[in-house]
């Protein structure tokens, strides 16, 4: 079968700075683009950069790269074209387990010179092969076929919770979460509360737990001892800001998160950024364009025991670009487009990576059908030793899930939801219960809110 090679492109943050003088360095400047970790066979890899200082107009530089087979690096000059400094790495180099690369770009007119990753050889950028990924083939996706929920997990009328629709806004809550006695928590961010009913009970009256401000698209986290997380941004200046909050929803503290809202930081925050427990309790967020390019990160900021962060720690201790999945597991999950590519993307790929750096898992989801079409998906989980993903999948303008319970050998389950969100959504509407079922929120004006479960298998 004849085989079609597309392109992996690499992009990076390049700092130029003076050599042999004291001037003080430029300030780092991101390069718009993405930044591709998992590299499958048959990619053609284009390691790319851009120079976004002021006044350098001709940068030359040379690419460094070997593969986990090799000791040496391999010297490939980086050549100039409109989308800046690139070079192809030779399908000879694209094997083993992994690439690792550098880059020494310089401003002949000026004398100055960058390298990237800064420390070179010694802390080189990388990304893993996928050479023993487990291939995933959807075909095409057939529409209206979704599952039936095994049960109702939380139910409340169109009277009982917030929807606004107006000009400018048009959406109600947004998001929840499931504690692990199997309790249902909806984020009512519209009448600044949540709302919580107990295990079992989908009919019952909730509880109210007030929130200390309006929240409408700010993201949630249960923490110990009955507490919640909320995130809250103020405009001005832009900051984000985390409450924890006693169960009751008096503030137990609340700290400035270590990012800025827009611009071009290394640490972007937004209203939306997500909150997320790793698999020992300390809580993360979300942060975009990372150090090393377009690329997000998981920045601690809470201790399991609910105590908070300091901002250089949750700097310091940032994954980039890891999910923490599991104690000793790290996840990377990537949606691949071809460069140049007119149409919406058709691959998912996901790799879970060890203390060591090494490839445990990989799998590949295929389909013919156009994935995205929905404002935000699911956070990848682990459930027991498989990896669950709701992948969107989009025909006209019809939108579904995809579920997967992805195990070692390829598709332990599959079946489609329908998206079932009224107006925008910027949170997530799936969520991975304690007991390793998967609940959706389902949202109406005219019919109020309900929460499902579905089992997994």
């Amino acid at each position: 079968m004849k085989r079609t090679l597309t392109t992996l492109m690499i992009l990076g943050v390049l700092v130029v700075a003076p050599t042999g003088s004291s001037a003080p360095a430029a300030q780092p400047l991101l390069v718009h683009g993405g930044i591709g970790h998992l590299i499958a066979s048959g990619d053609r890899v284009e390691i790319g950069y851009q120079v976004y200082t002021a006044h350098v107009k001709s940068p030359v530089g040379v690419l460094y790269v070997r593969n986990s087979l090799k000791k040496n690096f391999e010297r490939l000059p980086l050549k100039r074209s409109a989308g800046g400094l690139r070079a192809v790495v030779p399908k000879r180099l694209v094997q083993g387990s992994k690439l690792v690369y550098y880059a020494v770009i310089s401003d002949p007119s000026s004398g100055r010179s960058a390298t990237l990753p800064r420390r070179g050889s010694r802390s080189p950028a990388s990304a893993w092969i996928l050479d023993r990924a487990v291939i995933v083939r959807l075909g095409s996706h057939r529409f209206g076929h979704t599952r039936a929920p095994s049960g109702i997990a939380a139910r409340a009328g169109a009277g009982s919770v917030g929807f606004e629709n107006n000009e400018r806004y048009q959406f109600g809550p947004q998001t929840f979460l499931v504690g692990r006695d199997g309790s249902v928590w909806l984020h009512d961010g519209l009448n600044q509360r949540l709302l919580v009913w107990p295990a079992g009970h989908p009919d019952a009256a909730p509880r109210v737990i007030p929130l200390p401000f309006f929240a409408a698209e700010n993201d949630i986290a249960l923490g110990p001892a009955g507490s919640v997380y909320v995130t809250q941004l103020l405009r001005d200046p832009p900051r984000l800001l985390l409450y924890r909050l006693s169960p009751a929803g008096k503030v137990l503290w609340k700290i400035r998160l270590a990012g800025d809202y827009g611009g071009e930081s290394t640490f972007v925050l937004g209203s939306n950024s997500p909150l997320r427990l790793g698999p020992d309790g300390t809580l993360y967020c979300l942060a975009f364009m990372g150090l090393a390019g377009d690329e997000s990160g998981w920045m601690p900021v809470a201790t399991p025991s609910g105590r908070p962060i300091a901002a250089a720690a949750q700097r310091r201790g940032t994954h980039w670009p890891f999910q923490p999945a599991a104690p000793g597991l790290r996840l990377l999950a990537e949606t691949y487009t071809p460069p140049n590519a007119d149409t919406a993307p058709h691959e998912e790929r996901f790799a879970l990576i060890d203390r060591r750096g090494h490839l445990v898992r990989a799998w590949r989801v295929l389909s013919r059908t156009d994935f995205g079409g929905l404002a935000k998906q699911m956070t990848p989980e682990l459930v027991g030793h498989d990896l669950v993903v709701a992948l969107p999948v989009t025909g006209g303008t019809t939108s579904e899930y995809v579920v997967l319970r992805l195990g070692v050998h390829g598709v332990a389950s599959r079946f489609s939801l329908p998206y079932a969100m009224w107006g925008s959504s910027l949170l997530p509407d799936l969520r991975i219960g304690a007991d390793g079922a998967l609940y959706q929120l389902a949202s109406s004006p005219a019919t109020g809110v309900v929460i499902s479960r579905y089992s997994l298998g």
